[in-house]
């Protein structure tokens, strides 16, 4: 799967990527600061009362009010439409374990089988714990219940037995 891929990001994250630039070419940029590549990205309106809401994306810094990029490491798609209106690719401020090329890197190795359990050879070490670390506790366990009306016992009155 990973060498048939001709994508800049595997198949799963492409298809999240292109939906959110689909909802990034509906929003509106504008320019905050230019020194800073600080901008202003407004949502789209829809009619059910969601979007229209403003959002700053600085984009050197990897940044954006919504959270989503800082949290994610996967561009919000406020910053997909700074990076659009730039004229850059996208993917490439993605994070770079999203990319194709790490996904390959990742499963490139060699896996060797350990074989049946009977072959394996017995270790020349053991495990052994620290002593000093290891606490014993005596007596009985304490309660983790919080004890209510119900636990009071009062010695005064008569205990009622049910015999069957």
């Amino acid at each position: 799967m990973a060498q048939t891929c001709n994508t800049p990001l595997p198949p799963r994250i492409w298809s999240r990527f292109n939906k959110l630039y689909s909802v990034a070419m509906q929003h509106e940029v504008s320019v905050y600061d230019v020194t800073d590549a600080r901008y202003s990205v407004v949502s789209r309106d829809e009619a059910n009362d969601h979007g229209g809401n403003e959002y700053t994306v600085e984009y050197i810094r990897k940044w954006c009010s919504c959270g989503k990029w800082q949290m994610l490491r996967f561009p919000c798609s406020h910053a997909i439409a700074v990076c659009s209106w730039r004229g850059e690719e996208p993917h490439e401020v993605t994070n770079s374990k999203f990319h194709t090329t790490t996904y390959r890197e990742q499963y490139n190795g060699h896996f060797y089988t350990l074989g049946p359990k009977e072959e394996w050879e017995e270790p020349q070490w053991r495990i052994q714990g620290d002593p000093s670390r290891v606490t014993t506790h005596r007596g009985r366990v304490r309660a983790r219940r919080i004890q209510n009306e119900m636990d009071v016992n009062y010695h005064d009155e008569p205990q009622c037995y049910l015999f069957l």
